[in-house]
């Protein structure tokens, strides 16, 4: 059974004040105000320049953005054949997947845990050692995707140290109108889909169903036990509307998800005997969403939003022979969150958003309260935050934006951010921003505590540090201590300052170029270390604040819309991100002589500043490619994408902590993926949509360094829309 909790006190606080906060709405809602000619459903009005909010939770015109943004829109992603959210952002300039616990995502040269993912705005939950895995969330149903770069902690709290994902869900569509898709490909690899939709004026509705499955796929034959598991996956999203007046919006979003996988493999006996055993995984999500957006007068607004979400794994290794169950890990997430936000527009040149919030979460499973301590702990947060908006002129346009979060577990922050719009003229953009970040501390590095029963080691958080420690000396399980673990300090919240500087320029009606350049210097590092060695010759791990790195590059963009005749065009964007990433202790000591490598025959040599490409797992250079044929008349797409990124460390083999020789590194691989896609009339009112794909084209396969790569990919989709 998946853990279930007991103790929902900050659950209930949480709920408590969501009950509040709609009995407020509701009584705004209440008030006579005097209805304009507007539609009632005014405040979803469609305007045909590309509208985004992540960036400042507000509606904005994405050109008059003053912080990098980028938008990806349902229409690439069909015609890229995409069906997970990792097919999407594989292709994105400066965005890198890297496979560590799942296919976690790179903003800028920092790890998956530093960038938010977020759902029509409210965070997903899930992750492990840090990384959310982008290949479990769908892509079926979303009206496009907005790419936040930079920090975003005055806006958007922790995590967002990096950038925000939000994934923006389609609205509710009047009248009535469905979709049914099917798609195969390798690995017996399927995708179904079924989405209906309907509604009127002032009500409407969507449901999206769909299944994602696979047999997997080995790149190893020779190991027993496929490379990735076989698994089914069942995704249910609904999203609903409501007007009930010219000043009242309420709209629902509802989310399941179920996925079941399984595998086998193999570990030796005192190195004698093979053990085979069934590895069996399950993982539930979901999510619920309500939000009420009341226009108190043609000046004010007022969003409310409520927002619960679970998420939950286990996972058994069960020996083939006799049913033994040799491993069982479990883990439980809620959070449960309640905002209030107030839009006010003084006049044509200022904007002010004021908002705040209340968070609470709880997590629970194996690793935690092993000490005797809480198994499932919690934590509370309370939030503030301030934006305005001032339109100078028709030159300057800036944004200030400060942020107070008050945590339960680590000491209260304060966030600002500022930038700045310049418009030269109507085909140049200018823009600059500076700002803070931040990290709070995961569950695992607050609260974890748990021993492998097989390696022997164990590993604390912060919090259970001392009691832990405690236990196992009492045990007589503990050999030397490093440290005074009762004089440790408190982990505290990793920190960043920021600096983006690029802009626009449209030199020709078909042509814009994009350019931004960053540097990032982050402090306060969260990382493990040894506190403690065992008397049977393992460490005690603890999580301390050690390094200071800094991450700066450059991403260039090109994009290319071009008119070819009078029903046919060709869309070209081109990308290319230079990346540095890199430890200031280890910068220090390059630069001070004291780092050697050694070669495999055994001969050390001493190593210079030019030997160090980066932090592990960081491409120095990497380039993108998304192009499209559409050529109306046909009802004909042809699509190409394609990424290339440059050699990375992955390993140290001679003890350096930094990757210097040919076998520490990925070599340098490029993906190339192509799509073809018609669409004809079966009958009146129903379109078919037929799409034959090719992923990775050049079969590139690294089965033990990069096995989300399985080699050359065919697959053919069929979709009727009615």
């Amino acid at each position: 059974m998946i853990t279930q909790h007991r103790n929902h006190s900050c659950m209930r606080l949480i709920w408590g004040v969501c009950a509040v906060m709609l009995f407020c709405t509701r009584a705004a809602t209440a008030q006579q105000v005097p209805s304009d000619s507007s539609r009632a459903d005014s405040m979803r009005t469609v305007r045909m320049a590309p509208m985004v909010v992540t960036a400042t939770r507000s509606e904005k015109v994405l050109e008059d953005v003053a912080v990098p943004v980028s938008v990806i829109t349902s229409d690439i992603m069909e015609r890229e054949g995409a069906i997970r959210l990792g097919d999407v952002l594989a292709y994105e300039m400066g965005m890198a997947l890297f496979d560590d616990h799942g296919m976690g995502l790179q903003v800028q040269g920092f790890a998956s845990d530093y960038t938010l993912i977020l759902l029509d705005g409210e965070p997903v939950i899930g992750r492990t050692a840090g990384t959310l895995d982008v290949d479990r969330i769908t892509v079926k149903g979303l009206s496009h995707l907005e790419i936040v770069r930079g920090p975003s902690s005055s806006l958007y709290g922790s995590e967002a140290l990096a950038g925000v994902v939000n994934l923006i869900t389609a609205p509710p569509a009047e009248g009535m109108q469905g979709s049914a898709s099917f798609r195969i490909g390798s690995h017996a690899t399927s995708d179904m889909t079924l989405q209906m939709e309907g509604g009127r004026e002032r009500l409407g509705a969507r449901l999206v169903v769909n299944r994602y499955a696979s047999d997997g796929y080995d790149l190893t034959p020779g190991i027993y036990g496929p490379t990735t598991p076989s698994f089914a996956d069942w995704t249910g999203d609904l999203r609903s509307r409501m007007v009930f007046s010219d000043r009242v919006l309420v709209r629902l979003g509802a989310r399941a998800t179920i996925e079941n996988q399984e595998s086998v493999f193999a570990s030796e006996t005192d190195g004698l005997l093979e053990d085979r055993y069934n590895d069996e995984g399950r993982r539930l999500e979901w999510s619920i969403h309500p939000e009420i957006k009341v226009r108190l007068s043609d000046k004010v607004r007022l969003n409310t939003t409520l927002y619960g979400t679970s998420y939950q794994t286990e996972t058994h290794h069960r020996r083939q022979d006799d049913g033994f169950v040799n491993y069982e890990d479990e883990f439980d997430q809620t959070l449960a969150k309640a905002e209030m936000q107030v839009d006010v527009l003084w006049d044509t040149k200022h904007l002010t958003n004021l908002g705040g919030g209340l968070i609470g979460e709880q997590i629970g499973g194996s690793r935690y309260g092993e000490t005797g301590s809480d198994p499932n702990p919690e934590s509370t947060q309370a939030y503030f935050f301030a934006q305005h908006e001032w339109l100078a002129s028709d030159l300057l346009h800036f944004n200030t934006s400060v942020r107070f979060d008050n945590h339960s577990d680590y000491a209260a922050r304060v966030t600002p951010k500022f930038a700045v719009l310049v418009r030269p003229s109507g085909k140049i953009r200018l823009r600059a921003s500076v700002g803070s970040g931040f990290k709070a501390p995961a569950f695992r590095q607050l609260y974890l505590s748990f021993t492998n029963p097989a390696g022997g080691y164990s590993v604390f958080g912060s919090l259970p540090m001392d009691e832990g420690i405690r236990r196992l000396e009492a045990e007589g399980q503990i050999e030397q201590k490093f440290f005074a673990i009762s004089q440790l300090d408190p982990l505290l919240a990793e920190n960043s300052v920021a600096f983006n500087l690029g802009g626009s320029v449209e030199p020709f009606v078909w042509l814009t170029v994009q350019v931004n350049a960053f540097h990032n210097n982050v402090r306060d590092l969260i990382e493990t270390q040894p506190v403690a060695q065992k008397t049977n010759g393992s460490f005690v791990y603890g999580y301390f604040n050690l390094a200071r790195i800094y991450t700066r590059g450059v991403e260039l963009e090109a994009s290319i819309k071009s008119q070819l005749v009078k029903q046919s065009s060709l869309d070209i964007s081109l990308g290319y991100q230079f990346l540095q990433a890199r430890d200031r202790e280890v910068v220090t000591a390059l630069k001070e002589g004291t780092v050697f490598g050694r070669l495999p025959n055994g001969r050390d040599y001493r190593l210079g500043l030019g030997d160090y490409t980066g932090m592990f797992g960081r491409s120095p250079h990497s380039a993108s490619l998304r192009a499209a044929y559409i050529n109306r008349d046909l009802d004909l797409i042809v699509s190409i994408q394609g990424r290339w990124r440059s050699r990375y460390g992955y390993r140290d083999l001679d003890g350096n902590n930094l990757a210097n020789r040919s076998d520490e590194f990925v070599p340098d691989y490029a993906v190339l993926g192509a799509a073809v896609t018609k669409s004809f009339t079966v009958v009146q009112a129903v379109e078919a949509v037929v799409q034959v794909g090719l992923d990775n084209a050049f079969n590139h396969t690294y089965p033990t360094l990069v096995p989300s790569l399985p080699g050359r990919r065919g697959y053919v989709s069929l979709e009727f829309n009615f």
